[in-house]
């Protein structure tokens, strides 16, 4: 049947050889870029749900957001600009959200360390990359 396509077609995403999911078309180059070192960096099963897919897709928006706004908060605070305080503020609190938001987004992926690791775990991930030699191993 010929016609137009649905919604829910249209938001399919395909997978690599591997099973990892492609980036949508619908995103832009630069959101397409952190999808793929997203997925490339996960299991390959990680994102195989459609929750999850959008999710890593509004993840995706929210980084180039917050990229954006950095770009323009560097050029409002570099020498000879003439942006008001006030509007440069704005721009800082958009990206404060943006980065929140994509913050959220990745601890619901399961991306930060935060959300793989109990405390107790992350403490002892944490002691062992210190290197700190325990008491008994020191030598003196």
């Amino acid at each position: 049947m010929a016609g137009r396509k649905s919604a829910a077609s249209l938001s399919v995403v395909v997978a690599n050889i591997d099973g990892r999911p492609r980036a949508p078309s619908d995103l832009t180059e630069f959101q397409q870029g952190v999808w793929e070192r997203t997925v490339a960096n996960e299991a390959a099963d990680v994102f195989k749900t459609a929750a999850l897919q959008q999710l890593l897709r509004d993840y995706c928006r929210h980084v180039e957001t917050a990229e954006r706004l950095s770009v323009q908060i560097d050029r409002a605070t570099a020498e000879g600009s003439n942006m008001s305080i006030d509007d440069l503020t704005k721009l800082v609190r958009l990206r404060d959200c943006e980065t929140k938001a994509s913050a959220d987004k990745a601890t619901k992926l399961r991306l930060t360390n935060q959300a793989r690791y109990t405390p107790q775990a992350a403490a002892t991930a944490s002691k062992k990359a210190s290197g700190d030699a325990k008491p008994w191993q020191m030598t003196g």
